[in-house]
This record gives structure tokens, sequence and C-alpha cells, in this order.
């Protein structure tokens, strides 16, 4: 830990980038195959995969420039889902991982401070009697949301009376499909989701206020307290550099923002 006080950081304004030092120890346990291999999960407002292969994002930006400010090379490696990522943790075929610490992932990974946190929303078809989220909070309540997700941690924790009924993550044609069909009330996803998937649900509309917001965070593996450490300081300095911010609004994350420092 003594470490992290002598880290220093700069912004260089030309082009947002962070040096940080970092000392034989903390990069030996975050890069022990001598590059920083990334597990970058494919969530749209995380990390997006073009054509060719290459991937563009928010996580990508943040590997690719703590890879950089280690001075090792960036080892990007993309995964589907969330479960994907983490299994490559741990079993030691990944050194971070960008995403929402659950309890499930706080067990296989070492967190640190969110570097960004996103709005959850509560969708409703138009002629519901649901007009508030305290009204969605009632026994009898059928909310629609992502299985082992964080969103549905959120779920859990705010709307605490109504059940929740699970789909597979990212599948929000099934979550809308079950709402229509009647066997649930309302769907909870991310305001960013909502958005980019407006056209896709006619005919539904979103409760004011917020279920809650989703924090994303650099995990790194267990039982590696140099790695957490450095984490931890660089996502700070990531965050009040402005990097995050820049980042942000480069991939076009609506509803997304870093976290006050």
């Amino acid at each position: 830990m003594r470490a992290v006080l002598a880290g220093l950081f700069v912004l260089l304004l030309d082009n947002a980038a962070l040096a940080q030092s970092a000392t034989p120890e903390q990069k030996a346990q975050l890069a022990p195959t001598g590059a920083l291999r990334a597990a970058i999960v494919t969530i749209p407002f995380l990390a997006k995969k073009d054509s060719s292969g290459a991937l563009s994002g928010v996580a990508h930006d943040l590997a690719a420039e703590m890879a950089r400010a280690l001075g090792v090379p960036h080892q990007p490696m993309a995964y589907e889902t969330p479960p994907a990522g983490m299994k490559a943790m741990r079993e030691g075929a990944a050194d971070v991982i960008f995403l929402a610490p659950t309890p499930e992932r706080i067990s296989q990974a070492d967190f640190a401070p969110a570097f960004m946190e996103m709005e959850l929303s509560l969708l409703v078809p138009e002629g519901s009697p649901i007009q508030t989220l305290a009204d969605a909070d009632q026994l009898g309540r059928r909310i629609v949301v992502y299985e082992r997700s964080a969103n549905e941690e959120m779920v859990r924790q705010t709307l605490s009376k109504a059940t929740r009924v699970l789909v597979p993550l990212s599948n929000h044609k099934k979550a809308i499909e079950i709402i229509r069909a009647g066997e649930a009330d309302a769907f909870a996803d991310l305001l960013y989701q909502v958005v980019a998937n407006r056209s896709e649900m006619s005919g539904m509309r979103v409760v004011p206020g917020a279920v809650g917001r989703n924090a994303l965070a650099i995990g790194s593996a267990k039982d590696k307290p140099e790695a957490a450490a450095y984490v931890k300081a660089f996502t700070e300095a990531a965050v009040k550099a402005g990097f995050v911010a820049k980042s942000i609004e480069k991939a076009g994350v609506r509803g997304a923002a870093p976290p006050t420092m």
C-alpha cells in the first residue's frame, strides 16, 4: 500500500492521458505475464466490437490507459457475457475486468471505487396504473429484469415488495414480449439501453425518477493487495482528471457519468 502514496498523476491536456508510477510489486501483480490482460465484456455501454473485431468504448479506453501507465502492452480480451469474463478472472486468464460489482462478483475479484454510474429506469405500458416508483413497489407487481445482473440486485434492493421476473442478460425483446403478454407489469433497464432500443418499445413509457444508479468498477484478481491499491488509485485519478468523462462522451453513453470524488 505504501507505494500508492508515491504514485504520481499527470493530466496531459492534449490527449487527457494519465501517467501513474508503479512499483515492481504492483506491476508484477497486475501484469504477471508482462502484459495487462483486460477482460472486456462487450455490453454496449462498456465496449463494442466492430466488424473487424476492434474494440472501443469506456472499458477499452481505461484498460489501454492503465497498460500505458504501467508501461506494459495492452492485451484486450473480448467476452460476450459477464459470467464469461468473470470465469477468465477466476482462472487467472485475465488481470482486470470492468463490470458492476455485484455480491457474486465481489466474491471473485477485488473491485476499486466506481469509475462510472448509470441510471436504472422503469418502463411500463402506456395504460399502466403505475405512475410512480412507489406504485411499482407493491406486492403482486411483477418487474422484468436481467438475471444475475447489477440491475437485478438494484431492483431487489429498491423495489423489494415486487416480484422479479428474470430474463437473460440484454434480452430486452424477451422482456417487452413478457409485458405485452400480460405476464409482467414493468421492465427495469438502464436509461442508456432504453434510449438505444426506443424504436422497439412503442407503447411503453418511462416512470419518473430512477430506480437507482448502477456503478461500474475495475476488478482485479483476489489476494493481490498491491494490484488492488494501484487500481484504486488509477480509478480515482482517471475520474478526477476528467479522463472517464471524456471517454463517456466519446462513446456516446447516455445516462452515464463519473461519480463525484
